[in-house]
């Protein structure tokens, strides 16, 4: 018996071994075989019998900050695991009731009401890759007073003083009667609550719903701190990108509309010295242009294809209309928007060369980076020289095409006109007809010369191409 025993016990960890590498190389769920969570605290050394010095434990020591690390070092799991452990969370008990210390995960949901840092030791520092950690007081909707420890709680969130913002997630509980205290408070900041938690748990991220459409639709705003601005979409991107395509997949276009106060100002969206997007993130925008590529782009992972509710999306290049422009010595008046949206229009069409006005509400998502192939002239020759530009990622539930449609009254004189005008002008501006048919066709093909093959997630991280 107690050989079949270790043989299961080993052939758990080899899932759980396979599991956590695939996530290392790269963020794909369908590498990472589900799996209970004892076993995986088992295999990272971190279940209740090595945090047994924090269940203890009657005050916060140096000891207890070392275990802490390990277990903040080792809580981080694929995103597919992460997902079926937050569906299967054990709810924090009542106000009054006792907390159990186990290898379970806590499902946490309340209101995040302060944070403050605690700064460790350089060693534990060097470990742990950050100055200290943040401790974040969270108070759920029936009164509970949680504290949470986490290597990063979100960015936008202020240190040293009282706010008030949606919060929730998962966390490994680990004492009811030691609790860590921040670092003493700088001055004139508001000093950390005087009043003790039932338990202080460990996460890997505090999650952040503000009351946003966005926020609503159940975008974790905490994942934007990982969104890298200027570069294509890359590894860092792939846990916001797409938790904000499954949000936009909630969202209402009519409601993204109304938020957005009508059509957005292309210019700081476009212009990367009016650093529009860092206070941004994730705000209801309206993009009209005209659209010069749709294309279909295919969600491979299952998790992925679970997550959003669909197994694509589609990928337009959106022309909106500007002042004139001087981009690296060539003067302009559009740009493109990029705009990844889950549905278009049902008679849209569709492909690499189409040339359709376009309404995109959706969510400002980061500024996206794009190489292409530039003709030059080069001693009298054309040569291929490569070239940077960065607009604007914007995720959308749906692309609302939206023709001018045709008056059947104006299109009969109109059309009459039109034979007049060509048997009674043609020998006069016929050239002339000819080289403006020429001019915009040439305007539109450099347009889609100067767009890459596809805007896609990166899973290796490397820069835009």
């Amino acid at each position: 018996m107690r050989g079949i025993f270790m043989v299961r016990q080993w052939l758990v960890g080899m899932v759980l071994v396979v599991a956590l590498l695939s996530e290392q190389s790269a963020p794909r769920a369908e590498d990472t075989p589900a799996t209970d969570v004892a076993s995986f605290l088992v295999l990272r050394e971190i279940d209740q019998p090595r945090r047994a010095v924090l269940e203890t434990a009657t005050e916060w020591t140096a000891e207890a900050d070392a275990a802490l690390v390990k277990i903040l070092q080792r809580l981080d799991a694929p995103a597919n695991l992460v997902a079926g452990w937050r569906a299967a969370a054990k709810p924090v008990p009542a106000a009054g009731e006792a907390v159990t210390i186990a290898d379970v995960f806590l499902g946490m949901r309340g209101r995040a009401i302060f944070v403050a840092p605690r700064l460790l030791p350089s060693e534990l520092a060097e470990r742990l890759g950050r100055p200290g950690y943040d401790i974040v007081r969270l108070v759920d909707d029936r009164g509970m007073v949680l504290d949470v420890i986490t290597p990063q709680a979100p960015r936008e969130w202020p240190r040293w003083q009282l706010f008030d913002e949606p919060a929730g997630g998962i966390g490994l509980p680990l004492s009811k009667a030691a609790f860590p205290q921040p670092g003493a408070p700088p001055t004139d900041a508001t000093a950390w609550p005087e009043d003790r938690p039932a338990v202080v748990v460990a996460a890997a991220n505090v999650a952040w719903y503000p009351d946003t459409p966005l926020g609503r639709a159940g975008m974790d705003y905490g994942l934007f701190d990982a969104v890298e601005d200027g570069k294509k979409l890359v590894r860092g991107d792939t846990a916001a990108f797409y938790e904000a395509l499954a949000a936009a997949g909630r969202s209402e276009s009519k409601v993204i509309a109304v938020a957005a106060g009508g059509p957005t100002d292309p210019l700081p969206l476009i212009d990367p010295g009016q650093k529009w997007l860092p206070k941004h993130r994730g705000d209801a925008v309206v993009i009209e242009g005209t659209a010069l590529r749709a294309t279909r782009v295919p969600i491979d992972d299952p998790f992925r294809q679970e997550q959003v509710g669909r197994d694509h999306y589609w990928e337009l290049f959106v022309f909106v209309e500007t002042p004139l422009l001087d981009v690296d010595g060539r003067v302009q008046n559009s740009y493109p928007i990029v705009c990844c949206v889950l549905d278009l229009s049902p008679e849209m069409p569709r492909g690499e060369r189409i040339n359709e006005p376009v309404r995109v509400p959706g969510y400002a998502f980061k500024r996206y980076a794009y190489s292409f192939e530039s003709p030059r002239e080069e001693d009298g020759d054309l040569v291929a020289e490569t070239e940077r530009r960065q607009t604007t990622l914007v995720i959308a539930p749906r692309a609302i095409w939206s023709p001018a449609p045709p008056d059947a009254a104006s299109q009969k004189i109109t059309m009459i006109a039109g034979i007049a005008a060509v048997v009674t002008l043609a020998a006069i501006f016929g050239l002339g007809l000819l080289y403006g048919s020429w001019s915009m066709n040439r305007t539109i093909k450099r347009s889609r010369e100067e767009l890459p093959d596809r805007v896609q997630i990166d899973d290796a991280g490397d820069d835009a191409r």
